[in-house]
């Protein structure tokens, strides 16, 4: 008696939606990538975005759902996590490096894993040994973790199509895009901070203060110049700022409806920590204060607003108008002489000015990173 094999790939998007609306999370995000009629029956599923912890263990990743108030441990076998940074996130993808300037993206639901260009081999070239041997010497392992790299990553988990931007020390910038036979130097270009959107534009915030936009779709990167509203208009937070004010690190970000806002962490009067939120007048070309973010929310640093859940996540502080960091996102509390005692993830309220840390403080809280699954 023959069997009739199904082929689960074509059922129609109204089971689809019915079965993967049905699965936990963990599971959901594993059964969106099994091909791209599942993936495309996933964007009509009525499931609300918002961020997660993730912690990379030795051998394993912890992923924290705040509103199932769970974590879910995901083995990684053949991968060591200990000398491994993550530099990014988008959706369910994380751009990671070691010590030896190897790069790829990991998916942390399906532990797929894209290799990338070596950074040494590939930027470089043989024709450029003389500078080879400067940048092995120039490049530490310090250097990797440390607050004066910036990276970002855009994925589109349907067609598998992305790109990466990655700089260090301010004064290197290159970028690298499914397709490319290496990475890409945009010499020149001091970064501070950048953004980058599912556009192909990487948005660069530099030394000078300006903001300078860059297309990366084509063979080459090209600057935007003639449509960069903000070309002219560099942002610098000593001129909209009190005498007690004093900026720890200023990012740009991207409103989903593609407005430029800049991010400020900093001490205020009586050394209170806080965020504050510029966008550009186009009216007056000047860069003005706002008290929300419309309704999304951010995870400071990565570039990207987010439409968020109205209401308050279990008390986490995770809703509307509210920033997600990590504790080397704010004033350092070592200069301000308070004993270091709070974890490593909060939220920040815009509304009533206010920090929520969580619950928690164990090893899942204090060495985590935020990052928003589905969110591309």
């Amino acid at each position: 008696m023959s069997r009739t094999r199904y082929d689960w790939s074509k059922l129609c998007h109204d089971i689809l939606r019915l079965i993967l609306e049905s699965l936990h999370y963990k599971d959901y995000h594993r059964a969106r990538t099994v091909c791209s009629n599942w993936y495309t029956a996933s964007t009509t599923c009525k499931r609300p975005l918002y961020p997660w912890r993730i912690k990379f263990n030795k051998i394993s990743t912890s992923l924290f759902d705040p509103r199932e108030d769970k974590i879910h441990e995901i083995q990684h076998p053949g991968i060591e996590f200990s000398d491994r940074n993550v530099l990014a996130s988008c959706s369910n993808w994380f751009l990671m490096v070691d010590s030896g300037l190897e790069f790829y993206l990991l998916n942390a639901f399906t532990r797929e894993r894209i290799n990338l260009p070596s950074m040494e081999s590939s930027i470089l070239g043989k024709e450029r040994l003389e500078k080879e041997v400067a940048w092995k010497h120039f490049i530490e392992r310090t250097d990797i973790i440390s607050t004066k790299k910036q990276a970002c990553l855009w994925i589109n988990e349907r067609t598998g199509d992305y790109v990466v931007a990655w700089s260090i020390k301010q004064h290197y910038l290159f970028t690298y895009k499914k397709g490319d036979d290496s990475w890409l130097n945009l010499e020149g270009t001091k970064c501070v901070s950048m953004a980058l959107n599912k556009d192909y534009k990487l948005y660069v915030y530099a030394l000078d203060n300006s903001i300078t936009i860059f297309d990366l779709y084509g063979e080459f990167p090209s600057e935007i110049v003639e449509e960069n509203p903000y070309r002219n208009h560099p942002f610098s937070f000593r001129f909209v700022s009190k005498p007690e004010e004093h900026a720890w690190k200023q990012v740009v970000a991207i409103t989903n409806s593609g407005e430029v806002l800049m991010i400020v962490s900093l001490k205020g009067l009586e050394d209170k920590r806080l965020f504050y939120i510029y966008k550009m007048d186009f009216g007056s070309c000047n860069w003005e204060r706002v008290d929300s973010l419309g309704g999304e929310m951010l995870i400071f640093g990565h570039g990207v607003t987010i439409r968020a859940p109205i209401l308050d996540i279990n008390g986490l502080g995770i809703k509307s108008d509210s920033i997600c960091f990590r504790g080397d996102d704010l004033w350092p509390l070592s200069q301000l002489f308070i004993p270091i005692t709070q974890p490593m993830c909060g939220v920040f309220d815009l509304a009533t000015s206010t920090i929520t840390w969580p619950k928690s403080l164990d090893a899942s809280v204090l060495k985590s990173f935020w990052f928003v699954p589905g969110h591309a």
